[in-house]
């Protein structure tokens, strides 16, 4: 996997590179210098020295960058390429600005330069093939995690049906004989149910709409339990735009409707309030006389969601009246 950053890094790197190796000759420019007693220096031709370097060290770049894996396979290519830019460039410069100079003088400065250019090139090359691997290790983590929690969305969703079609079923069926004015009220607010579960695909959604999504469970579960369940929800403007995992709010009220009592003389109080950054789900302990494994299997799926999407985890607190379990927002 390329990264975005890697052709400026050529360019310049190519550059940097091309300069650094002519140095000596650079600081003979300057009057009064020390390479200035030893060396004079024609710019024009220090001005094509410097551009055919970095055309070398920019072609180098080219090669060994492309492809994946290819960096330790190429060892014959760059040997190749190295003696061929040697031979050309000291060509052309001999030819071009110093014909009475011995070929042997250029051939020589050209390969220590070319050859230092193409070490610190091969070792600029292998640490990007080192932050690619580590890039692609990074994207691919975070692909599968994204996979996962999809797929751990989904299973809950497939959990959830079911339970929400059975007891809604069940309640439907006396609702009808009794009042079905109020039947149709219960179908309307199960259908909102079924079609947010089928319209949210979101793995992190807002607190608005989880609040949203939950209005037609809460309602489902006053008609079932009529005066046996008192469910109080109090978050403040400004706690609506943060997130949450999907489905989060849910499944704690219907945990609690399902593992405690409730009834007219020992109803159920279920309290959702955000402070302190996080939504707080609260209900009085009047457990029907055994702990269920599933309830505690679906915090341990809530709190990895959690833990996944967020970077945090639930906290659950029991004590001797109450249940709670905080979940932190983003």
């Amino acid at each position: 996997m390329k990264l975005p950053s890697e052709k400026k890094i050529t360019l310049y790197g190519a550059l940097a590179i091309a300069l650094m190796v002519n140095i000596p000759r650079l600081s003979a420019l300057r009057t009064g210098a020390v390479m200035a007693q030893y060396a004079m220096v024609n710019p024009f031709e220090l001005v094509f020295q410097i551009g055919f370097n970095f055309l070398f060290c920019y072609l180098v770049f080219l090669y060994n960058m492309q492809g994946q894996n290819a960096f330790k396979l190429r060892l014959g290519q760059n040997v190749l390429i190295l003696l061929t830019g040697v031979i050309v460039g000291a060509y052309i410069q001999r030819h071009v600005f110093n014909p009475h100079i011995i070929r042997q003088f250029y051939r020589v400065t050209y390969l220590a330069r070319f050859f230092t250019c193409m070490v610190v090139e091969l070792l600029v090359v292998r640490i990007l093939y080192l932050v690619r691997e580590t890039r692609a290790r990074e994207l691919e983590a975070e692909q599968a995690k994204t996979r996962f929690v999809k797929a751990e969305l989904a299973l809950l969703k497939q959990q959830l049906n079911p339970h929400f079609f059975f007891n809604s079923l069940s309640t439907l069926a006396g609702i009808v004989r009794e009042d079905p004015a109020k039947a149709q009220r219960f179908i309307g607010h199960l259908s909102k149910i079924f079609r947010g579960l089928l319209q949210h695909n979101e793995s992190v959604i807002t607190v608005r709409e989880e609040l949203k999504e939950l209005e037609a469970y809460t309602a489902l579960l006053k008609m079932r339990f009529e005066n046996s369940i008192d469910i109080d929800i109090e978050v403040p403007e400004n706690y609506l735009h943060k997130t949450l995992p999907h489905l989060s709010i849910q499944p704690l009220i219907e945990n609690a409707a399902k593992h405690n009592k409730a009834t007219a003389a020992m109803p159920l109080h279920i309290h959702v309030k955000a402070y302190n950054g996080c939504i707080y789900v609260q209900n009085n302990l009047q457990p029907v006389g055994f702990v269920q494994e599933q309830s505690g299997t679906g915090l341990v799926n809530l709190s990895e969601r959690f833990r996944l999407l967020m970077g945090t985890e639930i906290s659950i607190t029991r004590t001797d009246q109450h249940f709670i379990v905080s979940l932190p927002l983003n």
